[in-house]
């Protein structure tokens, strides 16, 4: 089965995507180039990868798989992922559990820090949950803080969620992401270009981000230090001509640093979800998910500080919503975080807060 010999090579030479795909075009298939001996120059770039052939056969690879119930797709098959098909060093073969879908094509892909704060954590969930409403899929790492937030978002709405790992599908990482990775592959697809068994290395990230930004449309940071995977995420977007987006933080967080000099070097200031599917185009094309999204909903906590606001009709300090609510304080910062990301509420300078008139 010509099928299995990607698999072969995919797990001889791992993330060695467009090595992959230049030995199918040199050899004609990727089989023939299986049967040549090590040491044909044919096999230049691939020579420690063509040694482990040995090691490797294809044909109880594709049993393993199909016992775990891991499905594939490869570069030449019409059903891989259409945008990535085009960035500068597709995966050969991707490894999937859940489902491929057509809809994916429209995708944004959600990402920040691991250790983020209780306002990214809540950001990204809003954000997650408001794309999977508008008919968006929400792609992540499913890493710890705001990739996992954005895909419980999307799932809390009922919609489609893809996480892309940095390990086999057969190795949860984190750990405690285990029923949140079984949820997501029953509502989308998880997705690895690494083969079973592949343990979380830390080289293995950074290559996985590429998928990340190459699958989706664009891509939105929430929280990031100065050094910090999502960043490479959005430069890996640039390079495929995606969409980069970024949420504001406050100028004394340092997991807020990273996002706000990428506002300053262009990245659009999103506060809501609307300015997203503004910046890809989408309120025009889906003009229905404008409508649906004027509609929001709002717990009884957000009914209560926007009316206190309204009232207000001018800015109200944070501490002063609090006494005027008579919440305790992580529920007025939550409903304020929850109401921010609606685009109903806009932050101001010394933690005042007022009605964003100008969005509705």
């Amino acid at each position: 089965m010509s099928r299995a010999f990607w698999i072969g090579w995919a797990l001889a030479v791992p993330a060695g995507g467009r090595r992959i795909i230049g030995l199918r075009e040199r050899f004609g298939s990727l089989r023939e180039a299986w049967l040549v001996p090590v040491g044909d120059e044919r096999l230049r770039g691939v020579e420690a990868g063509a040694a482990r052939r040995r090691q490797i056969d294809p044909e109880k690879e594709l049993e393993r798989l199909s016992r775990k119930g891991i499905g594939f797709v490869t570069w030449e098959d019409s059903d891989y992922p259409a945008r990535l098909r085009h960035i500068f060093d597709p995966p050969a073969v991707i490894f999937y559990k859940g489902r491929l879908a057509s809809e994916d094509d429209l995708a944004v892909a959600v990402v920040g820090s691991r250790r983020c704060t209780y306002y990214g954590r809540a950001v990204a969930g809003n954000l997650g949950e408001e794309l999977a409403k508008a008919g968006v899929t929400v792609v992540s790492g499913m890493a710890r803080g705001i990739d996992s937030a954005a895909h419980r978002g999307a799932l809390k709405a009922g919609g489609r969620t893809v996480a892309v790992l940095g390990t086999g599908l057969d190795v949860v990482y984190p750990r405690e992401n285990t029923k949140l990775m079984q949820e997501i592959a029953e509502n989308g697809a998880v997705l690895s270009e690494f083969g079973l068994g592949v343990r979380p290395e830390p080289w293995n990230f950074p290559i996985r981000n590429r998928i990340i930004a190459g699958i989706a449309r664009g891509v939105v940071v929430v929280e990031a230090a100065e050094r910090s995977g999502a960043l490479i995420t959005a430069d890996l977007a640039l390079e495929s001509n995606r969409d980069v987006m970024a949420v504001p933080g406050p100028v004394t967080s340092p997991t807020s640093r990273g996002v706000n000099r990428l506002i300053k070097q262009g990245a659009r200031l999103v506060e809501g979800v609307e300015d997203v599917l503004d910046e890809l185009g989408l309120l025009e094309l889906f003009p229905g998910h404008a409508e649906a999204l004027a509609a929001v909903s709002l717990s009884s906590d957000e009914e209560l500080v926007l009316g206190i606001l309204r009232e207000q009709g001018g800015p109200v300090g944070e501490d002063d919503l609090i006494g005027r609510s008579a919440q305790s304080p992580a529920r007025v910062t939550a409903a304020l975080a929850y109401l921010e990301i609606k685009g109903l509420v806009t932050r101001l300078p010394g933690r005042l807060y007022c009605i964003s008139y100008c969005k509705r």
